[in-house]
């Protein structure tokens, strides 16, 4: 066999093993309409029900590992927001943490879910701080984890800020034509302190989007989310009054929202406890996911002792 045609079978068998690691995900969620889009979720388990939100630019792949864990003793809900991972991208659609709120509340309304605890990572925190401003009282526990109560980290123009690089006209488009999958892989090693862990197979799920209208997700995120002075007010006294547990999960080392962040929330909750993941990065459910994952079921149920 030439070495041309033993490297082009290579090719074609990781490929073949990409595509069922996204197929095999795919049959794991389960599509849910709500009035802006139909909305890709992982829903498994028995139990009271933890919902889990995912940021930019992952999707409910994300929680697979945190949710294995989860599962033991209760129901995990992991939706993809609208216009991420295998959740429908409408044009039209609003793409705000208030309009992923509505979405979200649809979804779990159509469910029979009324009483929750909420984990909210990256951008998904900012929706499940919008979820917890309009209705605290269905929401019995919440957990963020590496995120930003601060507008600047999400206007600024810094180079690590997911959305900057893509608000210049033209620019951003171009950006997203020669998008490649190993580039992404490079952007996530900057967020993952246990490289290992983004397998072939892991970063074919996390790409999938980006062939699939999540590129238009991303120009239109960073163009125009709704992120105003009077939103990042409205999440911060709703953490102040809200009455319930909360519980603030931090990867040390994330090079974008630094423990400072993470202080400023948990000095806004009045019954908060803190951990910090001293060598993991933003990603704590790839670099720690089962780690993270007791952890969340410790503190629902009232044994977490920090």
């Amino acid at each position: 066999m030439s070495p041309n045609l033993s490297e082009r079978r290579g090719s074609m068998s990781v490929r073949s093993k990409n595509q069922l690691a996204v197929d095999a995900w795919r049959e794991r969620l389960t599509m849910v309409e709500t009035s802006a889009g139909a909305l890709a979720v992982l829903d498994e388990g028995s139990g009271e029900p933890v919902v889990m939100l995912h940021g930019i630019p992952t999707h409910s792949y994300l929680w697979r590992d945190v949710a294995r864990i989860v599962t033991v003793s209760r129901r995990a809900i992991a939706p993809d927001l609208l216009g991420f991972g295998f959740s429908d991208k409408p044009e039209d659609a609003d793409l705000s943490p208030m309009g992923q709120a509505d979405a979200i509340d649809e979804l779990l309304d159509g469910l029979g879910i009324e009483s929750y605890a909420l984990v909210g990572h990256d951008y998904g925190a900012l929706v499940a701080c919008e979820l917890l401003a309009r209705n605290p009282q269905r929401v019995s526990h919440l957990v963020l984890t590496n995120t930003s109560l601060q507008r600047k980290a999400w206007t600024s123009t810094s180079p690590l800020n997911p959305l900057s690089w893509l608000k210049a006209p033209f620019i951003g488009e171009a950006a997203m034509t020669v998008a490649q999958p190993f580039m992404l892989k490079q952007a996530f090693s900057v967020f993952v302190a246990e490289r290992e862990r983004l397998s072939d197979e892991t970063m074919a799920l996390y790409w999938y989007p980006f062939d699939n209208g999540f590129d238009r997700t991303l120009l239109r995120l960073s163009r125009n989310n709704r992120l105003d002075d009077d939103a990042f007010h409205r999440w911060k006294a709703a953490l102040y009054e809200y009455k319930q547990p909360g519980f603030v999960v931090w990867g040390a080392l994330d090079p974008t929202f630094r423990l400072n962040q993470a202080h400023e929330i948990v000095n806004l909750m009045p019954d908060c406890r803190f951990e910090v993941f001293k060598h993991s990065s933003h990603f704590i459910q790839e670099d720690r996911p089962q780690a993270l994952g007791r952890l969340i079921v410790a503190f629902i149920e009232g044994h977490y002792q920090g």
